[in-house]
C-alpha cells in the first residue's frame, strides 16, 4: 500500500504549493537573479506548474469531475483566437489563462480522504506562514521591502478564506485569531482593494450559516473598515491631499479629476480607449496590448492597465469576457447548488470557500491583473474547485 508521500496527488499539490513559493526566491536566497532566461521568476512559476500539470494529466487518469462543460467555450475562443493569431505574448497569455482550468481539471482526478486532506492543508498552511514571514521580516526588519508587495496580499487572501470557513465549521476560535493574523498584510501593505476583500469574508462566507454569526460578522466588519479607512497610512494613501470621506470613493477607479490616488491608472486607461471603441466586439487579439504600451512608453516598458476586465475586453473584446463571465457564474452556481446537498465536512469547505474566492477574484480583477498572476491566487482557488468535486473515500 503506497503511502500519502509516495501518491499522485501528494506530487502535484507539492509542486503547486511550490510554484507559489518560488516567485519569493530572490528574497531569501543571495544573489538570486530576478529572472533567468528571460523569465522573472513569476514567469518560471507558472511554467512550471504549467508542465507539471500537462505530466499529471496523461499520467494520472481519474474520474475527473471538474465542471468543465461551464469551461470549453472560453477554452475554445482563447485557442481558436490563439491559431488565427499567434504570436509568443499571446501564447503566454493563453497558457496563464488556461492553467487554473487545467489546474481544477487535474485536481479533480484524484482520490480525496481525511488523511490526503489534512497533508494537503498541512501543505498550504506552511505555504502561507513561510510567505507570511518572508512579509513581516521585510516590513519590520528591511525597511519595509515587501516581496511581491501586491501578490502576496492576495495569496493570503486565500488562507484568510479557508481559515474563516473553518472557523464557520468548527467554531473553533484559533482559526478567527489566525484569521486576524493574515489580515494584519493589507493593513500593514495599505493594499485598499485586498482590505476591501478580506474584509466581505467574514459576513458573506457561505460556511456561516447562522444568522447571529452574520450579523456578528457584519458589526465587526463594519468597526474594522471604519478603523482602517480613517487610519493615517490609509488616508494619505488613498486621497491626493491626504484626507478624504468615504463620499469621495468613486466606483470610476479610473476617473479623472478626483480626489483619489489611483496610483496612475488614469493615466493607463487613455492608452486602451481607442483599441476599445474600434474592437469592441471580439478585441484586437491576444496581448496586443503589449504592443500598445511599449509602443506609447518605450520596448522595455513592463506596465499593465491594472483591471483585467479592460485587458480582457481590449484582447479578446465583449464576447471573450462575456464567455469567461459565463464560466464564472455557472461555475459559482453550481458550487452553490452542490453546497447545500452536501454531507462531506471536507468538501463542503472547499465549495463554500472557492464560492468567496470568485468574488474575492471579481475585486481583484477590477483593481489589478489576478489573471495572470496566476500561481498567486487563481491556481489555488481552482484546485479547491477541483477537490470539491472528487471522489472522496
Amino acid at each position: 500500500m503506497q503511502t500519502v508521500r509516495n501518491e499522485p496527488f501528494f506530487g502535484f499539490f507539492r509542486m503547486l504549493f511550490l510554484s507559489a513559493f518560488l516567485p519569493y526566491a530572490s528574497f531569501i536566497i543571495p544573489f538570486m537573479p530576478d529572472s533567468i532566461g528571460g523569465f522573472n521568476l513569476t514567469g518560471w512559476s507558472w511554467l512550471l506548474m504549467f508542465l507539471v500539470s500537462l505530466y499529471y494529466l496523461v499520467q494520472s487518469p481519474g474520474n475527473r469531475r471538474f465542471p468543465i462543460v461551464f469551461w470549453l467555450p472560453w477554452v475554445a475562443y482563447l485557442l481558436i483566437y490563439l491559431l488565427t493569431q499567434f504570436s509568443k505574448p499571446g501564447l503566454q497569455l493563453t497558457i496563464q489563462y488556461l492553467l487554473p482550468v487545467l489546474i481544477g481539471y487535474v485536481a479533480s482526478g484524484f482520490v480525496y480522504s481525511k488523511e490526503r486532506m489534512h497533508t494537503i492543508f498541512k501543505g498550504f498552511m506552511q505555504l502561507s506562514v513561510a510567505i507570511l514571514s518572508m512579509f513581516m521580516f521585510g516590513h519590520f526588519f528591511r525597511g519595509g521591502f515587501i516581496p511581491m508587495a501586491a501578490l502576496t496580499p492576495m495569496l493570503l487572501c486565500v488562507t484568510a478564506v479557508v481559515l474563516a470557513g473553518l472557523y464557520f465549521v468548527t467554531n473553533r476560535f484559533l482559526f478567527m485569531m489566525l484569521f486576524g493574523i493574515v489580515f494584519i498584510v493589507p493593513i500593514l501593505g495599505v493594499n485598499r482593494m485586498a482590505i476591501l476583500a478580506y474584509l466581505i469574508i467574514l459576513p458573506l462566507h457561505f460556511a456561516n450559516r447562522r444568522i447571529i454569526t452574520r450579523i456578528a460578522a457584519i458589526m465587526l466588519v463594519l468597526i474594522s473598515g471604519y478603523l482602517v479607512f480613517n487610519s493615517k497610512s490609509f488616508q494619505e494613501k488613498t486621497f491626493a491631499e491626504g484626507q478624504g470621506r468615504l463620499s469621495d470613493i468613486s466606483l470610476n477607479y479610473y476617473e479623472e479629476g478626483t480626489s483619489l490616488n489611483t496610483n496612475g491608472r488614469s493615466n493607463f486607461i487613455r492608452y486602451y480607449e481607442k483599441g476599445l471603441r474600434e474592437a469592441p466586439d471580439f478585441g484586437n487579439g491576444p496581448r496586443s496590448d503589449l504592443d500598445l504600451l511599449r509602443n506609447a512608453l518605450g520596448s522595455t516598458a513592463a506596465v499593465e492597465v491594472c483591471n483585467d476586465y479592460i485587458a480582457i475586453r481590449y484582447c479578446y473584446g465583449n464576447f471573450g469576457l462575456g464567455l469567461l463571465l459565463f464560466a464564472f457564474v455557472s461555475t459559482f452556481l453550481a458550487l452553490f447548488m452542490k453546497s447545500r446537498t452536501e454531507q462531506n465536512g471536507y468538501k463542503f469547505l472547499l465549495q463554500t470557500s472557492a464560492m468567496v474566492l470568485f468574488v474575492s477574484l471579481g475585486l481583484f480583477m477590477y483593481s489589478d491583473n489576478i489573471m495572470k498572476y496566476t500561481v498567486f491566487f487563481p491556481d489555488l482557488m481552482f484546485a479547491m474547485i477541483g477537490m470539491s468535486y472528487a471522489d472522496f473515500e
